[in-house]
């Protein structure tokens, strides 16, 4: 995603904003700017791009607020957070493991789309109060109200990597008892929605010229690219199921005595790379000791990369056979 500048703590997750953010406050500032030079033709130029410049503030606040709900929910199930980053395709709340459980799963994805429409419930509420008496601010309200309504809905789509595919995928999970199989279908489902946003973009672009065609288009190739990867990473993750330690671990390297009795956080040769990850993971460590019959025998490693048969991580997993 490129360069980010970090802000702030809250509830001890950093919070970063990237500077791919700068296009998404201009654009939503522009927009504001249009809708409010339209229904209140007697404002001031300055005060116009005022108003818009604080409604994009709190635009970006409600996306904070739909990230954080992830991330509390998250913590709450014992995942760590490593921070939430506001983005040009809008936020993103970076878990250290994925859920263990489809319950995890359905929660951790369901309170954002729901905090969003909370949101859009409350400014709606605000506006039907302040409408008569204060135009600047029901003017705002207004706008986010409608704005918090569409981030909410639209995140429900299923289709993966958005809530609504994560709540698809916790649900056929649930049903199957496949994780597997869940994200092929959600995944699927996501590069569906993607190319469908695409075609749509495209379309409306050349029917009618709209710029917000453009961006459909361009979040639709966002969504398939990222639906295409999560399914290659977890193809990857599965595959790891087959491979063993034993097959992937160093067994030679130079000692200084002869090998010792070891005791604490360890691996068995017939344990699966896919265990290594998540213990390695877990532990938050860069390689663990392999033990067999309480003598090490072997070392697993993240910091360098061979290629495993029919078991090759993506991304910085690296294993040492």
């Amino acid at each position: 995603m490129g360069a980010s500048l970090r802000l702030w703590k809250i509830f001890g997750i950093p919070i970063e904003i990237n500077v791919s953010w700068i296009f998404v406050f201009g654009l939503m500032t522009y927009l504001s700017a249009d809708l409010f030079g339209q229904d209140q033709p007697t404002w001031p130029e300055i005060q116009k791009w005022g108003i818009s410049l604080v409604t994009s503030l709190l635009f970006s606040m409600s996306v904070l607020a739909h990230e954080l709900t992830h991330s509390l929910m998250a913590k709450r199930w014992g995942i760590p957070v490593q921070k939430i980053t506001l983005f040009i395709f809008g936020g993103v709340s970076q878990l250290t493991s994925e859920a263990r459980r489809p319950v995890i799963e359905f929660t951790v994805a369901v309170v954002g789309p729901l905090s969003s429409v909370a949101l859009s419930v409350v400014f709606a509420g605000l506006w039907l109060l302040f409408r008569d008496s204060f135009s600047v601010l029901s003017a705002v309200l207004f706008v986010l109200a409608w704005v918090n309504l569409g981030m909410g809905v639209f995140n429900l789509l299923p289709g993966f990597p958005l809530d609504g595919g994560r709540v698809m995928r916790s649900a056929i999970w649930g049903l199957t008892g496949s994780y597997w199989k869940a994200t092929q279908l959600s995944a699927l489902a996501g590069q569906f929605l993607g190319v469908s946003m695409i075609v749509a973009g495209i379309v409306l672009v050349v029917l009618t010229g709209s710029f917000q065609s453009v961006w459909m288009a361009l979040i639709g190739a966002f969504l398939f690219s990222a639906a295409t990867t999560s399914y290659r990473q977890e193809r990857e993750r599965e595959k790891s199921k087959e491979c063993t330690v034993g097959q992937a671990m160093v067994a030679r390297w130079p000692v200084l005595a002869t090998p010792v009795i070891l005791e604490g956080p360890h691996m068995a040769p017939s344990d699966t790379l896919f265990d290594a990850v998540e213990r390695i993971e877990t532990l938050g460590v860069s390689c663990l000791p392999v033990i067999q019959n309480g003598m090490i025998v072997g070392m697993i490693d993240l910091e360098q990369m061979l290629s495993v048969p029919d078991a090759k991580r993506s991304g910085r997993w690296i294993l040492i056979r």
